[in-house]
């Protein structure tokens, strides 16, 4: 269910319960593209078109779903369909049109090649643990993230605060340790390193190295810390249940179950059935890794670091389209 894990923490005081949650998404449910939007967010029931509920609560867990439809037009083709339109201008009235008439005319040849454009539908789930007040995404990129908090920002109204976890050691610091160590004894208990990192150097131009199945428990490894090198990614494993790979910025990826885990719980599960099992699977396991992990990096930061209001609140996506060539994220 979770590929990838950034994660946030709520303030005390939004949402109350899973109804104000569900009420506030329902401010911004999704619509399609039209054919002349590049962007459209908004939300959906996470158990698929058929069920109408916008949050569903598995285990005291609740899980939504925001969707982001996006079309792309290479902005070689806007180039080209624009230079035709120039080009003519040029031809029948002798004159070059100038920017801003340049620039009017990239738009208009953006909007008229937009409905030729496949629209391309991307989902990124959301885990709010109401007990510890974390707010989970599955996004591999910030783009992503920062659309579900810009959502969530416009929707929830007074009360909503949100901020980055944020733990007393920083995770660069403790991959470092980590990879440094002479023995298992100095790793946390419950994590072991696998065979992945990524290493970088300092300056301008910094050196980077990366080990891929590789063990890391050298003396090569050990050289690099040495020499300055830190770790932006390194492969973990949790209690021998999950693997991911953990970035300097506090960021789960690659996460991976391992086999047997979904199997614990019986015979495979169908349907909506399946939905609640795998979600109270995945949650449960990710929530005894997320406290375990942050033990291991000296705990969380005061929740004072939590920001009102923040990110700044955006225009909904629908009805903003971005400047012409314009990336969609």
């Amino acid at each position: 269910m979770f590929k990838n894990l950034m994660l946030y923490r709520l303030g005390p005081e939004w949402p109350a319960s899973a109804a104000q949650l569900e009420e506030a998404l329902a401010r911004e449910p999704f619509a399609e593209c039209g054919a002349t939007q590049q962007k459209s967010t908004g939300w959906v029931p996470p158990r698929g078109p058929e069920h109408g509920a916008l949050v569903e609560s598995v285990d005291g867990q609740w899980i939504a779903r925001l969707a982001i439809e996006t079309r792309a037009v290479p902005g070689e083709a806007v180039r080209r369909k624009a230079q035709e339109a120039i080009d003519q201008i040029e031809k029948t009235t002798g004159r070059k049109p100038g920017k801003k008439e340049a620039r009017d005319i990239r738009d208009d040849a953006l909007l008229a090649l937009l409905p030729q454009a496949f629209p391309r539908l991307g989902q990124v789930t959301v885990w709010l643990n109401p007990q510890e007040r974390w707010l989970a995404l599955d996004a591999g990129s910030q783009g992503k993230a920062d659309e579900v908090i810009s959502s969530l920002v416009r929707v929830a109204g007074p009360g909503f605060a949100v901020g980055l976890l944020q733990t007393q050691r920083s995770p660069q610091a403790a991959m470092a340790a980590w990879l440094a160590a002479e023995t298992p004894d100095e790793l946390p208990d419950s994590l072991h390193v696998e065979r992945e990192c990524e290493l970088k150097g300092s300056g301008d131009e910094p050196a980077v190295v990366r080990f891929t199945r590789h063990d890391l428990a050298t003396d090569e490894v050990r050289q690099h810390i040495a020499e300055g090198k830190l770790p932006t990614k390194l492969a973990l494993g949790w209690q021998g249940r999950v693997g991911f790979v953990l970035t300097q910025a506090l960021q789960l990826k690659k996460i991976t179950f391992q086999e047997g885990v979904f199997e614990e719980g019986g015979s495979p599960a169908q349907g909506d059935d399946r939905f609640d099992a795998d979600a109270a699977l995945a949650t449960g396991e990710l929530s005894a890794l997320i406290t375990d992990l942050v033990a291991a990096l000296g705990g969380e930061v005061e929740a004072t670091a939590v920001t009102e209001q923040a990110p700044p609140a955006a225009s909904p996506a629908r009805s903003a389209a971005p400047a012409a060539g314009d990336p969609p994220f």
